[in-house]
Parts: structure tokens; sequence; C-alpha cells
């Protein structure tokens, strides 16, 4: 999974703080950038930004027009989360410190150009690295996940009938009915690979199943063009934390739970069942 650390300029531009505000706005006139880190002795004490330029005399030192309490980021930080965290606090651009020491600097522009190579360019939807993240991430908080597989049934067969385009237009329909019975902030979801989606969820097991059987459902009732019959089967696995464990396990853990889904949707679709439910999966301590 792609970090901070991946796309990060870095050693980006510094400047001091006792050189004077007149000195920064040169510096980010001159290499067309919107805010400078500013360091002392390599440790990253403050950021000035245009804004800041633009309310402070020139002769200013600084130390002085500096924004002090600055939003940072570790090389391990995921896109995403680095996403958030720009639009939570209506930034520009994340230092990137390792033990209080600046190492690198990633922009708003630069990450928002690295997410675009993630959403999947036909249906718009995240593809499955965001899934990967997103789960993750709500394990780590302690919450109940449920991940459900969705496998379109016999979809080779329409590609090769109709062509790749009209196979393109099915995908792209399909993203949109399934996305409809979604919930923002509850349900997350992702064009997995082909003809295969797959959504994170934060309801309850027995309410993610149900959101399951939605979904085949919706495929079902669809008017789709050309007469045809669009159809899925799905796998659904869940878990939760009991009890905390060291970080790093929920990559493992939310690996397994995709595969468990995949393999119950696999199921389901052998055995023309609409939703089949693989288990859950129960964190506890590590003893």
């Amino acid at each position: 999974m792609f970090s901070i650390r991946d796309i990060m300029t870095r050693s980006p531009l510094t400047i001091g703080p006792g050189e004077s505000v007149e000195r920064a706005a040169a510096l980010m006139n001159q290499h067309r950038i919107g805010g400078l880190p500013v360091v002392e002795d390599g440790r990253l004490i403050g950021i000035i930004t245009s804004r800041d330029v633009r309310t402070s005399h020139f002769n200013r030192l600084v130390a002085d027009a500096m924004s002090k309490q600055v939003v940072v980021v570790s090389g391990e930080c995921s896109l995403w989360e680095a996403k958030e965290l720009l639009e939570q606090h209506g930034i520009e651009r994340l230092p990137v410190v390792k033990d209080g020491r600046l190492v690198g600097i990633v922009t708003k522009s630069q990450l928002y150009a690295e997410l675009g190579k993630r959403i999947d360019a036909l249906t718009g939807l995240n593809r499955a690295e965001f899934l990967q993240w997103k789960a993750s991430e709500f394990l780590q908080g302690g919450q109940e996940i449920a991940i459900i597989f969705l496998d379109l049934d016999d979809f080779g067969a329409i590609d090769k009938e109709l062509g790749h385009v009209m196979g393109d237009r099915i995908l792209q329909h399909a993203a949109q009915v399934l996305r409809s019975v979604m919930e923002d902030g509850i349900d997350y979801l992702c064009r997995y690979a082909g003809d295969e989606f797959a959504v994170v969820t934060l309801r309850p097991f027995e309410e993610a199943k149900k959101l399951a059987l939605r979904m085949v459902t919706a495929l079902i009732e669809e008017n789709w063009p050309h007469g045809l019959k669009v159809t899925g089967s799905a796998g659904i696995a869940g878990g939760r934390r009991s009890c905390s464990r060291p970080e790093g396990d929920e990559a493992c853990t939310v690996s397994d739970l995709i595969n468990m889904a995949s393999l119950a949707s696999a199921r389901a679709k052998k055995e023309k069942k609409a939703v089949i439910v693989a288990g859950r999966v129960e964190l506890k301590e590590a003893g």
C-alpha cells in the first residue's frame, strides 16, 4: 500500500526563523510555492505560508509571522489519511517528519494527483487499496466491520456477446446501482477488480447481511439495456476487536476477511444463492 513516503518531495526548500518575511516571500515567488517549513537546527518549528506573508510586514522576522501549530505526518501515513487531514484543517501542505526532523513535504495538488490514479476511471469508485486502508483504520479504532464481496454472474458471456464497450457500460451501470443502496459514512464501496465489487461497512453483522441482499436484489430489479438480465452473487465476512492488539495486525486481518468474503461469493455463484455468509473473525488479545 502506498504511503506519503512514496510521493513526498524530499529535502524541501526551507527557511530559518531569523530570516525576514521579505526573504520568505522572495523564495516563494521564485520557486512558485505557497509555503515554507521553518527549520532550526534541523528540527521543524513552524511553517510560513503566502497568507502569513500577506498579513505581515516585510521587515518582520519569520519567527514572528510563522504558524507554530503545524499539522505534520509521518512517512508511513496513508494517502487517504493525509487527504483527510488536509481537508479537516483546510490546509494546502503537510510537512513530513521523523523524530521531529523534517524529511519531506507533500502538497494538496501532489496528493490529489496521486489519489486520482487510485480511482477506477470507468466507474469512479475507489480501488481495492482504499478498501484495505479504510477497513484497517476502522479495526484500529476498535470498530466492528463487515466485508461484502460481490461478483457479477456470467459477465464474461455478456462481454463476449455484446463487446467490451457494452461490457464497460454494464459495469458503470452496476456501480451506480450498487452505490444507490449505500449510506454515506457507513458503507464504502469500491471496484475490486474486473466485474468484482467490494464494500467495507460499519453496520452490525446482521444489518450487513441485509445490505448484501439489497445489493443483489437491486441488480435483479434494475432495468438493464438490451433486455439484459444482470445478477450478482455476494459473500460476506465480518470481524471485530474485542480487545486491543499490537498495531500492524489489521492489514492481515482485512486480507483474511476479503479472502473469506471472496470465497463465499464464489460459493454463492456455484450454488446459485444470492448471499453466502462466510462468518466472523474475533480479534482478541494476543496471549
